[in-house]
């Protein structure tokens, strides 16, 4: 005996409501709710349908020697977040906002694996052929024979020109192009994402193939589809940046071959992404030393340390109200530290205009990069440059002390690197040599 319920599923986004609605919750579209009936709930298990039993069998008999190495992308920054290249037969998602370089990327590792005599297969799905040809010649003159295309965004087809042809790689641009006609709905839409995403894995783990699948963000800065397609494939990449600037950083939100770890910053020109060995000398490269309302913090991607400008920009509000502006850096942290620096340094600027800006269009989420920012603050209101020597970090907490913040060893000997003389920081049990190294407690004392 089963038991058969209704539940009001949206045919735009298969969002699921309890009840009807004019317009959907989820994606706002109008008179797209209708009924549909849920899976059936089975009252009587006598009449479960059993299968028969696998084949139980040792991980001792499996041959490790039988696999194969990773495939190096011949891409720098993309083998280094990796941790060494492709894992054979895994699926890879390069998430990313339109404008970012996602497709000029895979277009250099797609030509760089061909030279070397790798067959790439490139199923175009967001653009024609011949505007991919256009890319490509841009990037080189000689486009290789062993570079190949699929003009089609049916999942299933895709799914077997993979499995027949075995490439070296496999290159989908985008799942949110490619349909199924396993799900329901539109190309794009959750059902379908979800579907052509695990088709096409299954292709990947099958065959051996790596598969590298292009994602886009919503506005909200999420990757499209459902968060389900994060679980789907093997390891998650996010080329950010803001497509204004020149700077691009390379990371991994998941892997399941190797750590998160790893960054790598990304040069944007005409002739496409090339890999900035010291991001460092790149980011403080445009610094004027000795201007007022500038900071020189050190704060982490990954485990690596970057040096970068923090500026602000104090004015009187007049007779508005207080304005305050933060880019590439978190408003609302912003807004904490000023109430911080008002209440517990004696910096007032409840009754100013404040912007604060992240030189390099970076986009600044490490806590150690608050001490940074309360420096330029301090300096701006004060209108007195900091020492162009002396670099910070740490984090401000809400009742004005400094917390310590990870890998502290690492940012100071980046400081030092960078031909720093002093560094202002919160207390450390074994300070490093070679460098002076300011310890405080408060936010006050560290300003002082």
């Amino acid at each position: 005996m089963t038991k058969t319920s209704l539940v009001y599923v949206c045919s735009n986004c298969d969002a699921q409501s309890p009840k009807w609605s004019g317009r959907c919750l989820s994606c706002g579209a109008w008179g797209t709710i209708g009924k549909e009936p849920t899976i059936p709930e089975v009252q009587n298990t006598e009449h479960i349908v059993r299968s028969t039993p696998g084949q139980i069998k040792n991980f001792s008999e499996l041959d490790h020697h039988s696999v194969k190495p990773n495939l190096a992308t011949a891409f720098q920054g993309l083998d280094l977040v990796l941790g060494g290249g492709l894992v054979q037969g895994s699926a890879t998602l390069l998430a990313g906002e339109p404008g970012m370089g996602k497709s000029t990327l895979l277009s250099q590792v797609a030509l760089a694996l061909a030279q070397g005599g790798k067959k790439v297969l490139y199923v175009t799905g967001e653009e024609s052929p011949a505007q991919i040809h256009l890319r490509l010649t841009r990037l080189t003159q000689n486009v290789s024979d062993t570079l190949s295309y699929l003009d089609d965004t049916r999942a299933e087809v895709v799914a077997a020109t993979i499995e027949a042809a075995k490439p070296d790689l496999a290159i989908i641009d985008s799942i949110q192009s490619v349909t199924t006609e396993q799900a329901s709905g539109e190309a794009g839409n959750v059902s379908q994402v979800k579907a052509c995403a695990a088709l096409l894995t299954q292709a990947a783990k099958k065959t051996g193939v790596p598969i590298i699948l292009v994602g886009q963000v919503t506005k909200d800065g999420d990757i499209a589809g459902p968060r389900v397609l994060e679980h789907v494939v093997d390891t998650v990449l996010s080329l950010e940046g803001d497509k204004l600037h020149r700077f691009r950083i390379l990371r991994a939100i998941k892997h399941r071959f190797g750590s998160t770890d790893e960054t790598a910053l990304l040069d944007m020109d005409e002739k496409g992404l090339k890999v900035i060995t010291d991001p460092s000398v790149a980011l403080l490269d445009a610094r004027v030393a000795a201007a007022a309302g500038s900071a020189v913090g050190a704060m982490l991607e990954g485990r690596r340390p970057l040096l970068v400008e923090l500026q602000a920009l104090v004015t009187a509000a007049g007779y508005s109200a207080p304005v305050r502006k933060a880019n590439g850096l978190d408003a609302s942290r912003l807004n904490m530290l000023l109430a911080v620096l008002t209440r517990h340094a004696g910096i007032q600027v409840y009754d100013k205009d404040v912007f604060a800006n992240a030189a390099g269009g970076l986009s600044v989420r490490d806590p150690g990069a608050d001490l940074a920012l309360a420096a330029a603050i301090a300096s701006a209101v004060k209108n007195q440059p900091n020492d162009p020597k002396t670099a910070f970090f740490g984090e401000i907490g809400l009742t004005g002390e400094l917390r310590p913040v990870a890998l502290p060893e690492l940012r100071i000997k980046e400081i030092a690197r960078m031909g720093f003389k002093t560094v202002v920081c919160p207390t450390l049990k074994n300070p490093p040599a070679g460098i002076e190294v300011v310890q405080c407690k408060t936010v006050r004392e560290a300003l002082s």
